[in-house]
């Protein structure tokens, strides 16, 4: 049984470069379409904003139950997740069922793909794993995606 809540996360350039033209015009559709929240198993995979979808693809979780490209995901509007921070917020539950037969896993990390961009991605908080090792075994993720670009300056 886990839970994790995002910390480290670490934005697609594409994604950054929307965010940027969007400020600059008010936006004809959604920033984000298709969205879909995947794990990686790569414990040596080192995200950051230019990493490439196929990358992180090629290291994409399949332990049984694993939903194969994802689940689909779909971003809060704007709120407020701390007293100096507003973002956006998005859910997703991993489940290891009992396929036979059972293969295990681990995952390192998230990413949110719009299936041509890398939209957020990021490594565990201190390189640390998730373990898919039997039946039942389950990550309840929360994305917390903080826009600091948006934040006030002193």
């Amino acid at each position: 049984m886990s839970q994790y809540t995002s910390q480290e996360v670490t934005y697609g350039q594409a994604f950054g470069l929307t965010v940027v033209s969007a400020l600059k015009t008010v936006p004809g559709q959604a920033l984000i379409n298709s969205a879909k929240l995947r794990l990686f198993k790569n414990p040596s995979l080192a995200p950051d904003p230019v990493t490439p979808l196929a990358d992180l693809v090629a290291a994409e979780c399949d332990f049984s139950g694993y939903p194969a490209g994802g689940i689909a995901v779909v971003l809060t509007v704007g709120l407020v997740l701390s007293n100096s921070c507003v973002g956006a917020l998005t859910t997703g539950l991993f489940v290891a069922d009992d396929t036979d037969p059972f293969v295990s896993g681990s995952a390192y990390g998230w990413w949110i793909d719009d299936g041509t961009n890398v939209i957020a991605v990021e490594k565990f908080a201190g390189g640390s794993a998730v373990p898919f090792a039997g039946k039942g075994a389950f990550l309840d993720l929360s994305v917390e995606l903080p826009l600091q670009l948006l934040q006030a300056t002193l």
